[in-house]
């Protein structure tokens, strides 16, 4: 109905705009007046229907999900519906620009009478406009939905990655790491770049595809999507842009949403590797739902929300293969990753922290658990997101307007926190084998949700030696780095340069970065089946501190 009442507020903009129009190019009162206008209200009349009929066939083929001629029927009628209705608004703007004419020119102008057409002049008009439309239809139809893969040859390093990206992590508050931390701080340090990380599901999709937001798509956790169009609102705009929100929320225009794979605009490194035929996984990375499934073993954002609610699995897993036995393993996973949880912080003496703690630690034990329980053979990279520390820096520390707490209360709170890296210096020693020279692991470390820019750091094990130099990276370079890694080509497209700092000499002068124009745009369709798990999402982002 909406969309209804802007199609006619844009056809009468239309008509006003074309009228006028007319009323300046025809003037005079003399014997020519009746020929031009004739001839003018002729021309307003067809640009008027050229015009409905490019918009209505461009509205079906956003419309039907892209299938256009692949049900002939349907886009037959639909089409025959666009040219009669652009053929009787054509005639009407015909007849209205008449009208302003004659106003303008008074009542001692002569107009000329408006001639019947016979019925073989208007059919054949409306077939040629059908095959306007069908051809626009054609020349404008998605190229393919299906992959956009371009060759990409893989010279083999000899090396598989592992990608750990531990979000919330302050390398000054950190304790002496004793594990799990402590492997992943050997090898070769850079400084990751102060840059904007107040909303995560916008950096880190920077990291995983090697693109700005402005390129990738993802810009806020938040979103809105519009009933009956495709793509999102953003939720800036201060009061007022929220109180539109509201407004358009209560009477179902739009409703609230989560940063998704379909506003990704760009491949991830993973789907680069996947389709380069190199086995991957990645688990619980920002924007992956919905899964495609043919770009390896994909454990999305919401794969927790969809092992605990159960019901027919809808892209959350990929491939769907996975999701009986890993539904099966779910609940001993949690059971084991709260009793770490619990046992790490029991001796806490504020219980409403040692909550905080808990529920965080859980979701990060859960989410190795996770990646532990993933099939082999061994892949030639892995990624895992884990937001833990974050989640309970963020609850803990920030004050979200309201009076700040005493000062003892922040020193307990920092003692607290501290205890957290402690608990993920022995959650992380499975993730980091001893022993295994093919095995690189790169950690990234970020300083979360904090005020204004800040610095991160990345290390990758196995590369090079320590060094003592200050190195420096963008989030655009850690994609062309791990692509490099794995002697995958470099896309021209992107914006950084892989990080040859990590690695020593012999390796890159042996492995130079080669390059390919572009990945190719990720325009997979996942298949979806069952109940979308929106509400249960956004209540499980409000109740983690990600959203209000």
């Amino acid at each position: 109905m909406y969309l209804a009442v802007f199609f006619f507020l844009a056809v009468t903009v239309t008509s006003f705009v074309v009228s006028l129009g007319a009323s300046a190019v025809v003037r005079g009162r003399n014997d020519a007046f009746a020929r031009r206008a004739a001839r003018v209200s002729r021309v307003a009349g067809w640009v008027t229907s050229l015009a409905c009929l490019a918009y209505l066939t461009l509205w079906w083929r956003n419309a039907n999900a892209g299938f256009g001629w692949s049900a002939p029927v349907w886009t037959a009628f639909a089409l025959l519906v666009a040219v009669a209705i652009s053929l009787l608004l054509g005639h009407a703007q015909r007849i209205t620009t008449l009208a302003v004419l004659a106003s303008a020119a008074g009542p001692a102008a002569s107009l000329p009478p408006v001639g019947a057409r016979s019925w073989r002049v208007v059919l054949g008009g409306g077939a040629l406009a059908f095959a306007g439309a069908a051809a626009l239809l054609l020349v404008t139809a998605p190229r393919a939905l299906a992959d956009d893969k371009p060759a990409l040859t893989v010279v083999s390093t000899g090396k598989r990655v592992r990608v750990i990206a531990i979000d919330g992590y302050d390398m000054s508050s950190s304790p002496e790491a004793s594990a799990g931390l402590a492997a992943l701080n050997r090898g070769r340090h850079v400084a990751l770049t102060a840059n904007d990380l107040s909303d995560p599901a916008r950096a880190w999709t920077t990291i995983a595809t090697g693109q700005p937001p402005d390129i990738h798509g993802v810009h806020e956790i938040e979103t809105r999507r519009v009933a009956g169009l495709t793509g999102i609102l953003s939720p800036r705009g201060g009061q007022v842009g929220r109180a539109v929100q509201a407004a358009t929320d209560a009477v179902r225009l739009t409703r609230p949403s989560i940063a998704s794979r379909e506003e990704r605009r760009v491949k991830t490194i993973w789907e680069v590797a996947s389709d380069a035929g190199l086995r991957t996984a990645a688990v619980n990375w920002w924007a992956t739902w919905p899964a495609p499934p043919d770009s390896g073993i994909v454990i999305t954002d919401r794969a927790a929300v969809r092992l605990e609610q159960g019901g027919s699995l809808d892209a959350e897993i990929a491939p769907a293969s996975l999701y009986p036995e890993l539904k099966r393993l779910w609940p001993g996973i949690r059971e084991k990753a709260h009793e770490a949880a619990a046992r790490q912080f029991s001796q806490l003496a504020d219980p409403q922290v040692a909550q905080i703690l808990v529920r965080s630690a859980e979701l990060d034990g859960s989410l190795i658990g996770l990646f532990l329980a993933l099939p082999g053979p061994a892949r030639d990279l892995d990624l895992i997101y884990l937001p833990g520390l974050d989640i309970a820096q963020h609850a803990l520390l920030s004050t979200a307007g309201g009076p700040a707490p005493t000062p003892s209360v922040v020193a307990a709170r920092l003692a607290a926190l501290r205890s957290y890296y402690t608990f993920l210096d022995q959650a992380l020693v499975p993730l980091v084998p001893p022993n295994e020279p093919s095995l690189m692991v790169m950690r990234i470390l970020a300083p979360g949700r904090v005020n204004g820019p800040a610095e991160g750091n990345v290390a990758l094990t196995n590369a090079a030696e320590a060094s003592d130099m200050v190195e420096r990276a963008e989030p655009v370079d850690l994609a062309p780095t791990i692509a490099l890694a794995l002697g995958l080509p470099l896309s021209s497209e992107l914006p950084g340069k892989p990080r040859t700092v990590l690695f020593t000499s012999e390796f890159v002068e042996r492995y130079p970065g080669r390059y390919v124009p572009t990945y190719g745009r990720p325009f997979t369709r996942p298949a979806r089946e069952g109940k979308p798990l929106d509400q249960e999402m956004i209540d499980r982002l409000r109740s983690l501190g990600y959203i209000k």
